[in-house]
């Protein structure tokens, strides 16, 4: 009877036993796909946690630069009447012109884009056309490429 009795409990063992490695090995197979070996690494990343000492040392890692910034401000448009074409680039499509205002600021400028009160009309080989509204009166401004002379 005691046979028996241990057999059966052997025998009720060894089936859990293999339940438990087909357990495990089902486990296995489930987390050797892609994404939860990738959430695995995720999250042992995430576990680890780094603190520095810097004993009085100056800290390595603190920001170079510090203080609040301050947004650039927008850039004027360029203003057609103070301004002097100073050269026109052109590429298989379309037509690209320097303008240069009084204060020494560079502008490049296509067909269509808007200046103070207006938009450029027109780009040619050594001018530029802008369309100007000022108090409902609307005029071309046609500024044209200087053409320096050879001193000889």
């Amino acid at each position: 009877m005691k046979k028996r009795i241990l057999t059966a409990t052997l025998g009720v063992g060894l089936l859990l036993m293999g339940f438990a490695v087909e357990a495990a090995a089902q486990s296995e197979a489930m987390a050797a796909t892609p994404s939860d070996e990738a959430q695995a690494r995720i999250r042992s990343i995430r576990r680890n946690e780094y603190f520095y000492q810097s004993y009085g040392r100056v800290d390595p890692f603190r920001a170079l630069v510090t203080g609040e910034f301050e947004a650039a401000p927008k850039a004027d448009l360029a203003d057609v009447n103070a301004a002097t074409l100073v050269g026109v680039m052109w590429g298989a499509n379309e037509k690209f012109a320097l303008l240069e205002d009084g204060h020494g600021n560079g502008f490049i400028l296509r067909v269509g884009d808007k200046v103070r009160n207006g938009r450029i009309v027109a780009i040619n080989d050594d001018s530029v056309v802008a369309s100007i509204s000022l108090y409902g009166i609307t005029s071309r401004v046609v500024l044209r490429l200087e053409q320096k002379k050879d001193k000889r």
